[in-house]
């Protein structure tokens, strides 16, 4: 990952771990549609993640301990 998407991307989540993994879950909620619509992409799933993060795209929560998960 280039230090420049590294910057945009702490610009809306602070923690550069937990950005990782809403990258990292968004990415496998791409493939898995890819995967069952039988489509072909340029990119890859992870590159396509880190845009829709970066564009605001993307929505993300803090999940408290004790509630309920999705």
């Amino acid at each position: 990952m280039k230090i420049d998407e590294m910057e945009k991307i702490l610009r809306g989540i602070d923690n550069r771990y937990e950005a990782i993994r809403v990258i990292a879950r968004e990415a496998r909620n791409i493939n898995n549609i890819l995967r069952f619509s039988g489509q072909e992409l340029e990119e890859k799933p992870t590159t396509l993640a880190v845009n829709r993060l970066i564009e605001g795209k993307l929505e993300y929560r803090y999940v408290e301990p004790g509630e309920e998960q999705n």
